[in-house]
């Protein structure tokens, strides 16, 4: 506790800029800056850049929220329990209770994959009434996945059944190739959509276990024709998720990034030559024959010279012993 409180007092300075990220209706978060009032041990006191926050934002006691801080090694992150705030939740004390680290932002790495998966336009585009049918899509999930109570009405029953084979056709959807991640997905489509337009998602994740079904609401935010101009490559930013559906999508993709690195083993001579690697091979052997020459040239006319003074050197004597040697054995 006493090097988390250290490093407290190194990165949050009375005065230093704050990103709260305020949860949301729905799931997501609303990034909002703050001032740093005050530092007391773990209590921080921050104080919002703004008098009110938006409509849907929830600013509840007990809620953890996510800590922002600029740095040059790209941001770090902390995460504060809030245990009080001000009339109009403008200044917000936060209780920290983790260490600070480098900002890893799990919910936008990238993925692709390979998955049923289904799109429609809502009956409207008002943001109230596409988060009530939203709503009602999880309760329906949640209910089909109860067991029916003891002296339950038929018609619960009947209902739970027609919901669950609905469920199961979506589950059957065709497959479709997306760039995914824990923050949007990227699919290429027919239709020309609007940014700004909401879509309503259902993507079936086979595992991890047990399969299940999401229900999610995507905001377009970038539409570009593709080369064959009949497809357009849309961006969807999700507007409504369950915040324990978008853990069970970033597990999902995690588990796909690794099942992908395993199967990719080390290359074995498929890498190009650095460039000028040639030459300098040649060169080497160049200079190892060059070498070699030398010592023979050196090694013979040593061996006339004793020769010539009537003693044996002792190269050629070990050369003669091993020669001898390899003949015995070979005997």
């Amino acid at each position: 506790m006493s090097e988390d409180l250290a490093q407290y007092a190194k990165y949050f300075h009375e005065g230093g800029r704050v990103k709260v990220g305020v949860p949301l209706d729905g799931g997501g978060m609303f990034p909002e800056w703050g001032v740093i009032a005050s530092l007391e041990r773990d209590l921080l006191e921050v104080d919002l850049s703004r008098d009110s926050l938006p409509e849907h934002a929830r600013i509840e006691l007990g809620r953890t929220l996510d800590l922002g801080l600029p740095s040059v090694q790209g941001g770090l992150s902390c995460r504060g329990v809030l245990v009080g705030e001000e009339p109009h939740g403008h200044r917000l004390v936060l209780r920290l209770i983790e260490e600070v680290v480098p900002f890893e932002p799990r919910e936008f790495f990238r993925q692709d994959v390979y998955l049923p998966l289904d799109y429609r336009l809502p009956f409207t585009q008002i943001p109230e009434d596409v988060r009530a049918r939203w709503e009602e899509y999880r309760r329906e999930i949640e209910f089909a996945a109860q067991s029916p109570e003891p002296g339950e009405p038929e018609e619960l029953e009947d209902s739970r059944e027609e919901i669950r084979a609905r469920l199961e056709k979506r589950k059957t959807a065709p497959p479709v190739a997306a760039n995914m991640s824990g923050g949007g997905v990227r699919l290429n489509i027919a239709e020309n959509l609007r940014e700004g337009e909401m879509v309503e998602l259902s993507i079936y994740l086979p595992h991890p276990h047990p399969p299940r079904v999401l229900e999610i609401v995507g905001e377009v935010v970038q539409v570009n024709p593709l080369p064959d101009n009949l497809r357009f490559s849309t961006a969807l930013q999700y507007r409504f998720i369950d915040e324990a559906d978008r853990d069970r999508l970033i597990g999902y993709i995690s588990a796909q990034q690794l099942l992908q690195l395993s199967q990719h083993g080390p290359r074995m001579g498929l890498e190009p030559e650095p460039a000028g690697s040639a030459w300098r091979r040649r060169l080497g052997v160049a200079l190892c024959i060059a070498l070699l020459a030398a010592i023979a040239g050196f090694l013979v006319r040593a061996n006339m010279v004793k020769k010539e003074s009537g003693e044996k050197w002792e190269v050629q004597r070990v050369f003669d012993d091993g020669i001898r040697k390899y003949l015995r054995q070979r005997q």
